[in-house]
């Protein structure tokens, strides 16, 4: 590692100057200048202009100040500094001291450039900018579906009605006013005939009231509540179950009204609340 021949401080290989005191360096520096012929004069040393020290001849910098003299740098002290392109190409990191002059990089102490030898007294700091930081997009939710509700579905008939409570009410047989009332606290109703055999008792039995020859079925047609309407629905009789002249559907429950025409077969009644 070369030394300074001013400051003998040790130097990076290949600078030019000397970082600490300016000093030029390479052959033309270190080599000592011949002593003059015995017999001749001793010729005046050539000094600085800016703070009058003694300095070499040929010396471009100022070894006391660094002040730029009036020679010109040797042609070895040229080529052994390092070019601004490998210089340039070098990489910088975050923080790195540069030469203000010709921007060649420099050691956190140094006081003169090595590559060109200007005081780095203002050498600027090189900051690597803040890169900015793309904000992120949050992903779109996916739109909700909707699924409509699905159609409530009517109960099949006679299937899925409410009994609620015990049927209130009476029959009335048209042409004799007979009242047959319904059993108290009983949720549905029978009207049929009776029939020991096959143990059958309805609970409006129609058998003294031309039940045989009317064609009511043993379990004709049935009377309950849904919820504050009295229903009758027909089950499946042989001559069927109408009410007011109107023919109903099997297993159909249908509402009937005080005063309505029930007719049982060919057995005429009105029912009463």
């Amino acid at each position: 590692m070369p030394t300074c021949p001013t400051c003998h401080t040790e130097q990076p290989a290949g600078a030019a100057f000397c970082d600490n005191c300016g000093a030029q360096l390479g052959a033309a520096a270190v080599a000592a200048p011949l002593p003059p012929p015995a017999s001749a004069a001793p010729a005046a040393l050539p000094t600085c202009p800016n703070c009058g020290a003694m300095v070499l001849a040929g010396q471009a910098f100022c070894e006391n100040c660094g002040a730029a003299l009036g020679g010109e740098p040797s042609a070895a002290a040229l080529s052994a500094a390092p070019s601004p392109t490998a210089v340039a190409g070098a990489p910088v990191s975050a923080g790195a001291v540069s030469c203000p002059s010709c921007g060649a990089p420099l050691a956190p102490d140094s006081n003169f450039c090595d590559n060109c030898g200007a005081p780095v007294g203002s050498a600027s700091t090189s900051v690597a900018p803040p890169v900015p930081s793309i904000p992120s997009v949050p992903p779109t939710p996916p739109a909700p579906s909707y699924v409509p509700p699905a159609p409530a579905m009517p109960p099949a008939p006679g299937v899925g009605y409410a009994v609620a409570g015990p049927v209130q009410g009476r029959l009335v047989v048209q042409g004799t006013n007979v009242t047959l009332p319904f059993p108290p606290g009983k949720a549905e109703i029978i009207v049929g005939r009776e029939d020991p055999i096959s143990n059958i008792f309805p609970d409006v039995d129609l058998t003294n009231y031309g039940g045989d020859e009317g064609g009511v079925s043993r379990r004709h047609a049935k009377i309950f509540m849904q919820g504050a309407q009295v229903m009758i629905e027909d089950l499946n009789s042989t001559n069927h179950t109408f009410v007011n002249q109107q023919r109903l559907t099997p297993g159909q429950p249908h509402p009937v009204q005080n005063g309505d025409e029930v007719r049982v077969g060919r057995v005429k009644l009105n029912f009463y609340l």
